[in-house]
This record gives C-alpha cells, sequence and structure tokens, in this order.
C-alpha cells in the first residue's frame, strides 16, 4: 500500500512538472501549480482506495 501511494505521487510530480514546463497559458511563467496539484490528488486517490476497501 505504502509503495503504491509513494510510485504514484512522484510519477504525478513528474508529470506536472513536464506538464508545467510545457504548456503555456498567458502566464509569463508558464506555472500552473500542476506539480503541487497532481501529487495531492494521486495522494488523495490512493488514501480513498483503501478506505473503500475496509
Amino acid at each position: 500500500m505504502y509503495l503504491k501511494a509513494i510510485n504514484a505521487t512522484l510519477a504525478a510530480w513528474v508529470v506536472g512538472l513536464f506538464a508545467d514546463a510545457n504548456i503555456r497559458l498567458g502566464d509569463p511563467q508558464g506555472f500552473l501549480c500542476l506539480r503541487g496539484l497532481l501529487p495531492v490528488l494521486a495522494m488523495g486517490l490512493c488514501i480513498l482506495s483503501e478506505l473503500k476497501k475496509k
């Protein structure tokens, strides 16, 4: 369980990092804060899936 949550969170952070660097939507720095949002969502989904199993 812990390893799955850690891997999902790290993978989401990397995806968010690449998305922040490559998506330009008018913000001069090009940051949408996806590298913070996606790991939080991934960890939340891991927690919810474990609660659903119980």
